[in-house]
């Protein structure tokens, strides 16, 4: 654990303190293993510096935790008058002290109660400032005399002596480190930070925790921790409603105790594929390795979304058996449950029988155990490298001078990642593919069960539209142009793309105009940062591992042994017209079969049913296109929007157009899914055109024979009716809640 702390005489700007701590966090961290978590914290001002540097070093800092931000800092808040204030009041008055004590009083003890001595008085009183920023930058008044009167009344006057002494040492402590001019230096500090970092705010790519105490008035930190968590793409707030601006200071500040209890504390990250020497695990959206979530996570994002789904429409999940039995649950489907990873249906030895599976995962139990490494009110500006999208220099072809030499060496590429994938001896690749339902809502509350029950992230491959809002310097795949079930059509334009970000940006940006390319990039980003709309769903998808449905992402994802999720249907089956449920729009071509057989992949169907039955078609993308309100402009919208297929995937009769449809909310529907039984692909099938096409065939019989199945079965469910459903689960006023039986398979 490292802490920054500032000399009083310290005079740096923000953007000097920053490089200085960034320098000297990328020594510390070079070499450090991907699977050791590396805290950045960051308190009042500081958590602006921290904000800055989890910024330039998202590629080393995987967690942040901002305590009491003073990111709201403005002239109109509580601060920023201090400032103004200041500002225009003499030094002296500043630094104004009362009057020595005589002798004879300094240090002499006043009677106290009996077990609460008060502290002796001072030899010198402390300065004026100080003890005017003593209630609003230490323990706050209210919180002060409820420690005091807390230890009194309950017969522990130990504790509300402490709880002064404390008080008093803040005043101490303020004294000495922050004198008049040092304090008006630091407003300034914090003001350039504030200006640098607030629009960058939505870009910030980490898992972040907020904590704010409720009763520091000086930053308002409970607003504020609302603001970012609505602003920061994976933050979340915990409110302290008694805690004051030194919320750290306070007892009920215990950080590790919020940590573990928030589920924010990990001494090893968890990873859905073995990680690469050199790999950026920290991005988002791109189709390396994610940091699978930990329950706790996973049940932050619940409450809010799936946990309203379960309520309503009761989801029930059932799998197949490789002799063909379905049953309920998942039992059907593999179970992965990597070192370090909570899984519900695993056995208590599991962990241990599967640490063989571990691959470059594991590391020695030192590494493992080694805690994190926090950096409090600590902060990094860019220098070189950190201006570049996260591994584009890396991937590209630095001797491809060619348009045939950047082919052959993009595909050398993609085949060694299947090497690699090969020798490091873990589980194949899994291929989940599926009928799109209305909109696709279910398909968070199926990769939540599945990764609960059976430790397996579903890695889903999502419309380009889902990911325009935002960019955290992910590896980008194919942002904007993508193929749709895995054909290579669209790889061209992917390696033209990666060989020229890589060309543009080697090496940080060499010597020669780097710096004016450098402050042109900070221009436009700081633009577009200021124009980001919240994107709650696009942010939760690449939590849990979605990336841009392109070829080479589905490429590398197979290739590295993940569980993929597809949607062959794309946009137009998830857009359906009147009178279309539960149908399959399906291309032709049988471009995924052969994707899956290159890595002798597993094909997983499902079949899913009840979405469509809880919406209200009010108008599909035909009558909004043939609507008198659909204007030229957003007809030339709906034209410009990212397409899935393109290339060979791209195929005549399926309309690819974005034009959401008009829904509205219906009486829930009971929710059914069922996973098909698995089909084994061999490499040997990936040039067999006619062994891809039976297989294609086979995959979608099953989905299709599944949905009809449902539909069927469904009917013989005694609590489908919503009515009667809720009446048995909600089970007033009996007990907690329960999950409605179903039929038997």
């Amino acid at each position: 654990m490292y802490s920054l702390a500032l000399e009083p005489d310290c005079r740096a700007s923000f953007h000097e303190m920053a490089e200085a701590a960034g320098s000297w966090l990328r020594r510390q961290l070079a070499g450090v293993p991907p699977e050791r978590p590396v805290y950045l914290l960051g308190e009042g001002w500081g958590a602006v510096l921290a904000l800055q540097l989890a910024w330039d070093c998202r590629k080393l800092v995987n967690r942040l935790i901002l305590v009491n931000p003073a990111t709201s800092f403005a002239p109109d808040t509580p601060l920023g008058r201090v400032s103004e204030l200041l500002e225009r009041l003499p030094p002296g008055l500043l630094a104004l002290r009362l009057p020595p004590l005589p002798p004879q009083l300094q240090g002499l003890q006043l009677p106290g109660l009996p077990g609460f001595p008060l502290p002796p008085l001072p030899a010198v009183p402390p300065p004026s400032l100080s003890l005017a920023l003593a209630p609003m930058l230490g323990t706050s008044p209210q919180a002060l005399a409820r420690q005091v009167l807390g230890g009194l009344t309950s017969q522990q006057p130990e504790e509300a002596a402490q709880a002064l002494s404390r008080a008093l040492a803040q005043v101490e402590a303020l004294t000495s480190s922050l004198p008049p001019a040092a304090f008006q230096h630091r407003l300034k500090m914090l003001e350039q930070g504030v200006k640098q970092v607030v629009p960058r705010l939505g870009r910030i790519p980490q898992r972040c925790l907020v904590l704010a105490g409720g009763e520091d008035v000086l930053l308002g930190s409970a607003e504020e921790a609302e603001r970012l968590e609505e602003r920061l793409q994976r933050g979340f707030k915990k409110v302290l409603p008694d805690a004051g601006h030194a919320l750290l200071n306070e007892p009920a500040g215990q950080l590790l105790p919020l940590l573990t209890e928030l589920g924010f504390y990990t001494t090893r990250r968890v990873f859905s594929s073995p990680v690469k020497p050199g790999a950026d695990v920290n991005a988002f959206g791109g189709a390396g390795p994610v940091e699978i979530p930990n329950p706790q996570e996973v049940a932050r994002y619940a409450s809010t979304w799936t946990s309203r789904i379960r309520q309503l429409d009761s989801p029930v999940f059932m799998s197949t058996l490789p002799d063909g039995t379905r049953v309920m649950g998942l039992e059907g489907l593999p179970l992965r449950a990597r070192p370090g990873q909570v899984v519900e249906d695993a056995p208590a030895a599991h962990e241990h029988a599967h640490a063989q599976h571990g691959g470059p995962q594991q590391h020695s139990e030192a590494a493992s155990a080694v805690t994190t490494s926090t950096t409090t009110s600590s902060s990094h500006s860019s220098s070189g490298n950190g201006t570049h999208a996260a591994g584009a220099s890396d991937d590209a072809a630095p001797g491809a001078n060619t348009a045939a030499e950047a082919e052959a060496a993009a595909a050398q590429r993609l085949e060694s990642l299947a090497a690699e994938a090969a020798a490091a001896g873990h589980e194949g690749p899994l291929l989940f593919v599926g009928n799109h339902q209305l909109y696709a809502f279910d398909m968070s509350v199926m990769v939540e069960e599945v990764l609960l029950k059976r430790g397996i992230l579903m890695r889903g491959l999502a419309h380009p539209g889902l990911f325009a809002s935002r960019d955290s310097g992910g590896e980008g795949e194919g942002a904007g142009a993508g193929a749709g079930e895995g054909g290579e059509g669209g790889q061209r334009l992917q390696r033209d793309k990666e060989h020229s970000a890589g060309a543009s940006g080697r090496k940080g940006g060499e010597q020669g105009g780097g710096e004016d390319k450098k402050d042109k990039k900070d221009k436009k980003d700081k633009k577009s940062d200021e124009a980001l709309p919240p994107a709650f769903m696009g942010n939760m998808f690449q939590t849990f591992g979605a990336v841009r449905v392109t070829p080479t992402a589905m490429f590398k994802l197979l290739a590295a042994g993940e569980a993929v999720l597809l949607y062959p249907g794309g946009v137009r089956e998830g857009f359906k017209r009147r009178n279309e449920k539960y149908e399959l729009f399906w291309p032709q071509r049988s471009e995924f079969v052969r994707m899956a057989a290159r890595f002798g992949a597993t094909i997983i169907p499902v079949s899913a049913v009840g979405l469509e039955d809880s919406l209200a078609l009010l108008m599909d993308s035909d009558d909004i296109r043939n609507s008198p309100l659909w204007s030229e402009r957003a007809r030339e919208q709906a034209a410009a929007a990212p397409r899935a297929r393109v290339g060979v995937a791209a195929e005549v009769g399926l309309d690819e157009t974005f034009i959401p449809p008009l829904i509205a909310p219906a009486v829930p529907s009971r929710w059914y899914f069922l996973f098909g039984r698995p089909v084994a692909t061999t490499p040997a099938m990936y040039r067999d055109r006619a062994a891809c096409d039976k297989v294609y065939a086979d995959v979608k019989g099953q989905v299709e024979g599944g949905i009809d199945y449902l539909l069927r079965k469904r009917q013989q469910d005694p609590y489908g009716d919503f009515l009667a459903r809720m009446l048995y689960e909600q089970n007033p006023p009996f007990g907690p809640r329960r999950v409605a039986p179903t039929f038997t398979p």
